[in-house]
């Protein structure tokens, strides 16, 4: 075979620079982009006190409690990795999602050293990205033996802007192994060698092992590399030799090797593939790159922000477009054609870019949407990629196409000294203007906001559970709200109950994954007994052995959504900008005038507004009835007494009845019998 590149020696320009100056620079400038790199991006994220984390509370969060579960499972707490205690009674369920297990080692070993589960998860993410830079480095290093240019390319790959749209997905992280599989499968195409092969494969299987996503990202990627080889290698390849025989029969027992290494991580995939099906290609084409999703980007893009407007809601899922990737990568691509054409060029030199080049383009035509036509329907049939919903993450690893062309295309320009000595200045600086971020863009959470909210759910649980049962179930009291704000909601519900429960030690039926078997959607949106019982009647258990415990640490007998309207025929309003204070004010209903009412018991009620507060009355000093506290005490707890003419009166906790305040409109407990501005009228509403 054909060796298909020319950039293993250097250039002869490089060899006329000083050998002290080379020496400093081929160590200066990595080191120094580098740590500008983790300084402006992940360590900028985390806050000068270390308090935040990249994502929101969905994703990060789940990604932060499978990577506990591992360490658990590695320290013995719990006997089975793929049976997570979450979705009880269902198995299997680590396999729905990506399982992170590669890289898992090093966040248990953060663990063990004392570090909380929030700060593991932390460090987790800064080792991700120094050993992207790194391996990228490594691998860029090797294939031009231009520090510089590896360096600025290792830069792009590992902090480069197109990483904003991928920071509330932590699964896409763990991509070290991609330029390392790059780089193999470079050279295995060149020598033909088994050894080769072997590395190509066990850097693929063990990005399987990083994430599943990925791996199969990178597989496509690959076979694209190869495609692009045998496109300018034509002519070489016709025909067969005897001694490829034994190539066949090495390449043969690589794939033995690479089929029994990868087994044990893909069965329990199959297994949830047969068992909840494949993903229908609707689910998937909203998330393929569009040709101008690779020119939009995030408004934290600082250097760039002009081009964060253009298809802000031009298309669905458009916040999951941010594929820019900076001026100087696509700047190497828009060279390499002019590259090819120079007469100059080394023929070998000009053969590997055209391979590369060729690479590239039917990789990202082939996974690129135009109108509702795109070739990914293709792809989408081949095994693997039909359960595969979010496409978007493809860049990732087309990163490594982007990094290593504008490496080859620089190289293949500088091929002066002083030319070299100005890139070696001029470049890193470009590159770090070209991808500056301002983390205040970025969404974030608090660390210790997110473990208060866990440590709630916690004490709930510990309140209401029973030794006696099988699993617990958090089904807490949930104000109205509708549409992204109410799914966000259940997210953060479902996975503060996962991560209590896990704290515990005990199993829940609560679970955030990427896709939901049978009828347990139903439950996860409603959070009641009915579809609880369904679950269960599923899965061939009996609810009895399900603990139910929710915000309230009562038994709640019934609920239902209703409004209250007033003396003064207006609705009843928990107005959020001021302090939930309940006003008498509004002539239509929405949700700020929509309560959860709950039955305690035959005559005792509780009111949850859509801020999920519970209504209460202040009858230690004024009898202000407001929505401001997330626990409910006696304060909240309120006594329906019907009237004659269909209308009810509410009695609150200091035996005093709630009544309108004609002037103020505001709503007290203050009359000590019932009054016409005591009287309410209550809408039920179907929730």
């Amino acid at each position: 075979m054909m060796h298909p590149q020319n950039l293993d020696q250097p250039t002869v320009a490089a060899r006329g620079l000083p050998r002290v100056l080379r020496a400093a620079l081929a160590v200066i400038v990595p080191v120094v982009l580098f740590a500008y790199g983790i300084w402006s991006f992940p360590l900028a994220i985390l806050g000068p006190e270390r308090a935040l984390v990249p994502g929101d509370l969905g994703d990060s969060r789940f990604n932060n409690y499978i990577l506990e579960h591992f360490h658990q499972y590695a320290t013995g707490k719990v006997d089975n990795y793929w049976d997570a205690p979450f979705m009880y009674p269902y198995k299997n369920v680590v396999a729905l999602s990506d399982n992170l297990l590669g890289t898992a080692p090093m966040y248990s070993l953060f663990r063990d050293l004392g570090y909380s589960r929030e700060s593991a998860y932390q460090l987790w993410i800064l080792a991700l990205f120094s050993l992207n830079y790194i391996c990228c480095f490594i691998a860029l290093f090797l294939w031009s033996k231009r520090s510089t240019l590896a360096a600025c390319g290792a830069f792009v790959f590992a902090f480069g802007i197109y990483m904003i749209g991928h920071l509330e997905h932590a699964q896409v992280f763990p991509k070290f192994m991609v330029p390392m599989a790059f780089w193999w499968c470079w050279q295995w195409l060149g020598s033909g060698r088994a050894k080769h092969m072997l590395f190509m494969a066990l850097a693929v299987v063990y990005q399987f092992y990083c994430g599943i996503y990925l791996g199969f990202l990178l597989c496509y990627a690959l076979a694209f590399l190869v495609i692009g080889y045998g496109v300018v290698n034509f002519r070489q390849l016709r025909g067969f030799q005897p001694g490829h025989w034994r190539r066949l029969a090495k390449g043969g027992a690589v794939l033995i090797v690479v089929a029994l290494l990868i087994w044990p991580l893909m069965q329990p995939y199959v297994a949830a593939g047969n068992a909840i099906g494949l993903r229908e290609f609707a689910e998937v084409e909203n998330t393929i790159p569009r040709l101008w999703s690779y020119f939009f980007t995030h408004p934290a893009a600082l250097s760039w922000r002009s081009l964060s407007q253009h298809s802000v809601e031009g298309f669905h899922t458009w916040w999951s477009h941010f594929h820019f990737m900076g001026a100087l990568p696509w700047l190497g691509i828009l060279l390499l054609p002019l590259v090819l054409w120079k007469s100059g060029a080394d023929a070998r030199l000009r053969k590997s870019m055209a391979m590369l080049g060729i690479a590239f383009l039917l990789s990202t035509v082939f996974c690129l949407r135009f109108g509702d036509f795109t070739l990914y329907r293709l792809i989408h049939h081949l095994p693997g990629f039909g359960s595969m919903r979010s496409m978007d993450r493809i860049m990732n690893v087309q990163a490594m196409y982007f990094a290593a062309i504008m490496v080859m295309v620089f190289a293949a320009i500088t091929t002066r000294t002083w030319v070299q000595l100005a890139l070696a200045f001029c470049l890193p600086l470009a590159v770090v203007v070209d991808n500056k971020i301002d983390v205040r863009e970025l969404k974030r959470y608090d660390k210790h906001d997110a473990r208060k909210l866990v440590d709630r759910v916690v004490l709930d649980m510990q309140l209401q559970w029973d030794s006696s049962a099988q699993a617990i179930a958090y089904t807490p009291a949930r104000g109205m709200m509708t549409g992204e704000e109410d799914y966000l909601r259940s997210v953060g519900i479902h996975l503060s109950a996962m991560l209590a429960a896990q704290q515990l030690g005990i199993a829940t039926v609560n679970a955030y994954t990427s896709k939901y078997p049978g009828n347990y959607e139903a439950f996860w949106e409603s959070l009641d007994q009915h579809t609880l019982n369904d679950w269960c009647h599923f899965n061939g258990i009996a609810s009895k052995d399900i603990r139910v415990a929710n915000n309230l640490h009562r038994a709640i007998l019934a609920a239902d959504t209703m409004s209250l309207v007033a003396s003064n025929r207006k609705y009843v309003c928990i107005d959020p900008t001021q302090r939930g204070i309940a006003f008498a004010d509004r002539n239509a209903a929405g949700a700020w005038e929509t309560l959860l009412r709950l039955r305690l018991s035959d005559r005792e009620y509780a009111f949850v507004a859509h801020t999920d507060r519970f209504l209460s009355a202040d009858v230690l000093h004024d009898g202000s009835v407001s929505a401001a506290t997330d626990r409910l005490g006696d304060m909240g707890v309120f006594e329906l007494v019907d009237q004659p003419d269909g209308r009810v009166a509410l009695l609150a906790d200091n035996k005093k009845f709630l009544a309108l305040d004609t002037v103020s409109l505001r709503l007290v407990a203050r009359a000590d019998s019932v009054m016409p501005e005591c009287l309410f009228r209550i809408e039920q509403h179907r929730r």
